[in-house]
């Protein structure tokens, strides 16, 4: 009871004298009113729906809107809803020996509705108060005039500006090449023109990046072009370097701009052709990932050094491309030195293009004494200015190793099987072998099979077996059964995919991908086997028909959305902050809604 509740019952019973005071609690009333700001509109020009949920009494918080589908209706939710919370408390009191208390709670919600087509909308609205169905008791209805706005067709990427003035605000792509290579880098850049100051807009969806692999460019500063002999101001929206992962006409689908949450402005998809690679003097297992312009060198410590004394082999591949997934190839077989598997370090170099160093450091031990060489080792790739294969090699290296007499004597089961000698990962397992005529011969003085212990023998045998048979009958009936198991390995994957998506906050690698993988195991759980390799909308539906609550529907959509979208190229738009919070909205999500209510029961 507040402060202010008890100081007027203070104050009632201190006039009334006689009265004597017992709380009643009132009868919990839900009601729900929902109203737009205005009735008519236009294609493209939003609206405010405001809905206003009460509840009377004292029960458990105020339940949330259950909203129409608006995507299905044609109309898109411009950002989350806005919501305010206002509590009031009142007393009443009569001839009677009662006083009623009474709690008034309002929840607001405010929606900016955008229609994408013409038609008269009607809005059904209502709240759950327990099993009751509690309707508006007015149907918001929306009449919309105009023309449905046409799927944009894609166009060809092209590094060249507009030629035409596209009103107050439009969003332009370029790309700086049409055609390209499998692997080949291209540059993407998404670019705002306004001819007045917007203040106000934001991308509300991102461009699509589907089948290329992405890494963020700096913007650029702002500029004034002129289109037509119209001033614009051009801002850089965002710039991509891409990497397509396969040949084919590739589509880069549209972003989409919200201005002053009531307008939307939309851009064109992008189509580029990616050529495979050429067949024609291609390497023998060459690895695809190599696509750019590198070089290659190699360098040691020291170049002398006394046998079992271990120095440092480091390679080096420089150049520019997609540096994080380049493979080195094979490499080269030593003669006397064992080396072991390298220590990997990227150093990527981001500007206008994409590149950097990868470098390799190897531990070697000279195992033989006298004039050595590091052999050269050779790096091929494709380099798509030439439009052909190239090969280059680091130097050979020469060692000089003094003998050492204390130096452990080389393996020979290493000289004669290089891999081992190139620390092959079953180095040191395999025993050399022996035949039965190299077996030492050591006769036994005594017998070990005494009398004595013939007969323990024979005694304990039965034993340990029936004890062997009883703990496999408790084992069967008290150990974990099936369902059991696979609940602790569920619950060690989604503790593992947590800590993932813990780790990858502050970077964004890798952030994603956990929680999507968290939330659709979660879904896909509470579907049933119903809803196995479902599309996400089917998949959401049938949440619905299982009881899942549309707000915990609405939300899981939107988070894997949100990750879909930042798995393909958008997650370099977010902060460190903004990713927490994702995280956060997530497992409450799992922990506290109806999408695990049934598995936590």
């Amino acid at each position: 009871m507040s402060l202010t509740r008890r100081h007027v019952l203070a104050g009632l019973a201190g006039t009334a004298g006689l009265l004597v005071a017992r709380p009643v609690r009132a009868e919990d009333k839900v009601t729900v009113l929902a109203e737009l700001d205005r009735l008519q509109t236009t294609v493209g020009d939003g609206v405010e729906l405001t809905v206003q949920v009460t509840r009377e009494g004292e029960g458990r918080g105020v339940p949330d809107p259950v909203m129409p589908n608006f995507q299905e209706l044609g109309l898109t939710l411009a950002g989350p809803p806005a919501s305010y919370r206002n509590s009031s408390s009142s007393f009443s009191f009569g001839t009677g020996q009662q006083t009623q208390m009474v709690t008034k709670t309002s929840q607001t919600y405010t929606y900016t509705l955008i229609p994408t087509k013409p038609g008269r909308f009607t809005l059904p609205i209502h709240v759950m108060n327990g099993t009751s169905k509690v309707a508006a008791p007015r149907t918001p209805v929306l009449e919309v005039t105009g023309e449905a706005a046409a799927a944009a067709e894609p166009v060809a990427g092209s590094a060249a500006g507009p030629t035409e003035a596209a009103g107050e605000i439009f969003l332009w792509t370029r790309l700086d090449k049409p055609k390209a290579y499998v692997g080949e880098q291209l540059l993407y850049t998404l670019e705002v023109y306004e001819r007045l100051a917007f203040p106000n807009f934001q991308l509300r969806t991102l461009p699509g990046f589907q089948d290329f692999w992405t890494e963020e460019l700096p913007e650029g500063d702002p500029r004034v072009e002129t289109v037509a002999g119209v001033p614009y101001r051009a801002r850089p929206g965002l710039r991509r370097a891409l990497f397509p992962q396969k040949a084919g006409t590739l589509t880069i689908s549209p972003a989409e701009l919200t201005v002053g949450m009531r307008r939307r402005v939309a851009g064109r998809p992008t189509q580029v052709e990616v050529l495979p690679l050429p067949s024609e003097g291609r390497p023998p297992n060459f690895s695809v990932n190599n696509v750019g312009n590198y070089a290659i060198s190699a360098m040691v410590d020291r170049p002398r050094m006394k046998q079992g004394e271990a120095f440092t082999l480091t390679v080096k591949i420089v150049g520019t491309g997609n540096i994080r997934v380049i493979d080195p190839g094979p490499w080269p077989e030593l003669d006397g030195l064992r080396r072991y598997d390298p220590k990997i370090e990227t150093l990527p170099a981001v500007g206008m293009k994409v590149g950097g160093e990868r470098r390799y450091e190897f531990l070697i031990i000279p195992e033989k004494a006298g004039d050595l060489v590091i052999p050269p080792h050779s790096f091929a790739f494709f380099d798509p200015a030439t439009s052909r294969y190239q090969v280059v090699q680091t130097k050979p290296i020469a060692l000089a190793v003094a003998a050492d007499a204390n130096a452990p004597a080389p393996s020979k089961q290493a000289d004669k099987d290089p891999a081992l000698v190139a620390g092959d990962e079953h180095d040191g397992l395999l025993a050399p072998i022996l035949t039965p005529e190299t077996l030492p011969r050591t006769a036994s003085a005594t017998a070990w099979l005494s009398p004595g212990r013939f007969i323990t023998g024979m005694i304990l045998a039965p034993v340990v077996f029936f004890g062997t048979a009883v703990g496999r009958s408790l084992w069967r009936r008290y150990g974990p059964d099936e369902a059991s198991r696979q609940a602790a390995v569920r619950a060690a994957k989604e503790k593992e995919l947590v800590a993932q998506a813990e780790r990858g906050v502050s970077s964004g690698e890798g952030f994603y991908n956990s929680l999507a993988q968290l939330l659709q195991g979660a879904a896909a759980r509470r579907a049933g086997p119903e809803g196995e390799g479902l599309p996400r909308r089917p998949l959401l539906e049938l949440l619905a028909r299982r009881g899942v609550e549309a707000a915990d529907i609405e939300k899981l959509g939107r988070l894997l959305d949100r990750s879909d979208a930042a798995r393909f190229g958008a997650a370099a738009s977010e902060t460190a902050d903004q990713r927490s919070a994702t995280l956060d909205e997530g497992l409450a999500l799992l922990r506290r809604s109806s999408l695990t209510r049934k598995e936590a029961s």
